[in-house]
């Protein structure tokens, strides 16, 4: 009977990393991609989007992707899960006292971080050379006050998570670090070679999908998720199925069980033509 299901496939459910697995660094979508997910569609499979970025941005890459009213995304790395509609179907968040820690942690070391909160991104005037990588704080929903800490410390909001910029090289200088102060406290992960995540424990993707997994009765074996990044490492982990888009750092390729060309290259539509036409 498995085989019967999805047209012959042995996945139900397909979660899709964005930026550097189904974007391009200019954020284009080839039309093989989109071809490529309207066949899974077409065979019965569910599709979710698994990104770090907030729902707002989410939403409308998604919209681009073919995502209805009803779908669900996971955002800010799997802390919230909520559907194209706005509605909420998970919020995660981290104490207010941690996320105050962070950004102490960060300041002593002359980071620069911001904290997201539902819809808004707080962050500081200062503007290093690192924040060339980062979009202009004319983003909507991006508010600049004189301190970050003292806005989360005089507020009542949890943040749903925190991101500390740097440039790219210098990020592994002190990555490690982050992880150990906050090991079995705090999920710690790059997404993007200047952006490192900070989030709750259990705000990861793989938590996310498990959580949408458990609500549609799919069993994880028949999970498929494609990822680029150390913040997909647990994700791809988890599914029954993970496939790492090129290229790649050891840890990615360690947890993926296949590697597939980069975005550029059209990885994703690669490995889901063969998959459809092995049926």
């Amino acid at each position: 009977m498995v085989a019967e299901r999805n047209g012959g496939l042995r996945f139900d459910l397909g979660a899709f990393d964005l930026d550097g697995t189904l974007l391009r660094r200019d954020l284009e979508i080839t039309d093989r991609t989109l071809a490529a997910m309207e066949g899974l569609r077409e065979r019965g499979m569910r599709l979710v989007v698994a990104t770090g970025r907030r729902y707002e941005s989410a939403v409308e890459q998604a919209e681009r992707l073919g995502f209805g009213e009803d779908d669900p995304v996971v955002c800010y790395g799997g802390s919230m899960v909520r559907r194209m509609n706005g509605e909420t179907l998970l919020h995660r968040t981290l104490p207010r006292e941690l996320g105050l820690e962070v950004l102490e942690w960060a300041a002593e070391r002359g980071l620069h971080a911001r904290v997201f909160v539902d819809g808004r991104v707080i962050t500081s005037p200062d503007s290093p050379a690192a924040l060339r990588f980062m979009r202009r704080s004319e983003e909507p929903g991006v508010i600049v006050v004189g301190s970050p800490a003292e806005w989360l410390a005089d507020g009542e909001e949890e943040p749903t998570k925190l991101v500390i910029v740097d440039h790219p090289d210098s990020v592994p200088g002190w990555l490690e670090e982050a992880q150990d102060a906050f090991r079995g406290r705090l999920f710690v992960t790059r997404s993007l070679p200047h952006y490192v995540e900070v989030g709750g424990l259990e705000g990861t993707k793989s938590t996310a999908l498990k959580f949408l997994c458990g609500r549609w009765g799919i069993d994880p074996e028949r999970l498929l998720a494609f990822g680029d990044a150390d913040n997909d490492v647990d994700m791809l982990r988890f599914a029954g199925c993970g496939v790492a888009v090129g290229p790649l750092t050891d840890e990615v390729r360690e947890a993926a069980d296949e590697v597939v060309p980069n975005v550029d290259e059209d990885g994703v539509a690669l490995y889901v033509e063969k998959l459809l036409g092995g049926l």
